[in-house]
């Protein structure tokens, strides 16, 4: 089964970028996703305020988040430039199921780990 990232049932989405982040004074841990664009945006105008899940699905099946926080960017020209959706992950094995999601993706679509 092919990993697929949707805000909307059916649409997949293109993630460009994730960055992986820790809270200092806690155990939780903050999963950015950076889209350039977004079917969802792009198919359904009145979404962008809308945003409440986001599912991420692969061969062990899918996992439904809530975002934390989602950011809209614009260009000069009042284009969107890019999206970032941040979740928190408080369990561990939650976390690891995640992160079994994000290398099959990275696989997938030739991402490489780089460290900051």
């Amino acid at each position: 089964m092919k990993t697929s990232v949707q805000f909307v049932d059916g649409l997949d989405e293109e993630i460009s970028g994730i960055s992986l982040r820790k809270l200092k004074h806690s155990q939780t841990k903050i999963v950015v996703l950076v889209f350039e664009r977004l079917q969802a945006i792009e198919r359904l105008r009145a979404y962008r305020k809308q945003i409440t899940n986001l599912w991420l699905r692969d061969e062990e099946g899918q996992i439904k988040v809530t975002p934390s926080g989602v950011k809209f960017f614009y260009g000069g020209d009042e284009d969107l430039s890019k999206v970032e959706c941040a979740f928190e992950v408080d369990s561990e094995e939650i976390f690891e199921r995640v992160m079994r999601f994000l290398h099959r993706y990275a696989d997938e679509n030739g991402f490489q780990f780089q460290s900051t």
